[in-house]
């Protein structure tokens, strides 16, 4: 979902783009009297929420007019309207096009974003491939290191711990089911990744108390004392080092 500053700042461009249109019965003449018709039908579309008819018409513009001043806010508007209707691949094939070709556009911080959000809508449940969430990391990473100063930028990191959730937990449900197999070496992989690459995560708690269990049961006392100081003193109200001072508490 896009945030209300981001939507407001899109409203007003619709705004300017649809400001100069004619309440007069006309035919149109010229091709630019033909394009903005075409043009202001496409945004009464969007007015009614009818994104997809929006975005084929929008596509009929760039398309029919490659040239003209109009084809990049129509590429653009394309994308956001395929978007809106839940179409995920259509959005990105006309972000993709609109990045490419109008790299120097006043609205391209806009399209990395959306292009960011169209990944993000798609984040699978933990429990299947976590391919598309890694794309949407990467994308909102693009935002905020091409454009830190835009208006999109804070979205973008606070999408970004959303997403070190998701992949914390998948990495989180591999790491506990080595663990609870005996394979401790693996296990001990995985929740360094955790602590390594989403430390700030929901999750970094229960790994530090994993840890000192799986110490604990190989009798490496000390790295299993060390791992539950290293709680303690990060959450020391935690109810994760609760468990893992019962574990410890007797060790000399």
């Amino acid at each position: 979902m896009i945030n209300l500053k981001a939507y407001a700042s899109l409203l007003a461009f619709i705004l300017i783009l649809t400001a100069c249109s004619d309440t007069k019965l006309m035919t149109p003449e010229t091709e630019g009297e033909k394009l903005q018709v075409l043009y202001n039908n496409a945004m009464e579309l969007v007015k009614k929420r009818d994104f997809v008819d929006a975005a084929i018409l929008f596509e009929d513009i760039e398309r029919q007019y490659p040239y003209s001043k109009w084809s990049n806010q129509a590429q653009l508007m394309s994308g956001f309207c395929y978007y809106k209707s839940n179409m995920y691949n259509e959005s990105l094939d006309a972000l993709e096009r609109f990045i490419a070709l109008y790299p120097g556009s006043k609205k391209i911080s806009y399209a990395y974003y959306l292009r960011a959000l169209n990944y993000f809508e798609q984040i699978s449940d933990v429990e299947r491939d976590q391919t598309t969430t890694a794309k949407a990391k990467r994308s909102f990473k693009e935002v905020i290191n091409k454009f830190p100063d835009s208006e999109f930028a804070s979205d973008a990191l606070i999408r970004i711990d959303i997403i070190n959730d998701r992949l914390a937990a998948k990495e989180m449900e591999i790491a506990r089911y080595y663990q609870f197999n005996h394979q401790w070496i693996s296990a001990i992989n995985r929740y360094n990744t955790i602590l390594d690459e989403y430390k700030t995560s929901i999750y970094t708690e229960e790994t530090l108390h994993r840890l000192v269990e799986i110490y604990y049961s190989l009798g490496l006392h000390d790295e299993a004392k060390r791992y539950a100081a290293t709680l303690q003193f990060n959450f020391p109200e935690s109810d994760w080092y609760l468990q893992s001072y019962k574990i410890v508490k007797d060790l000399s």
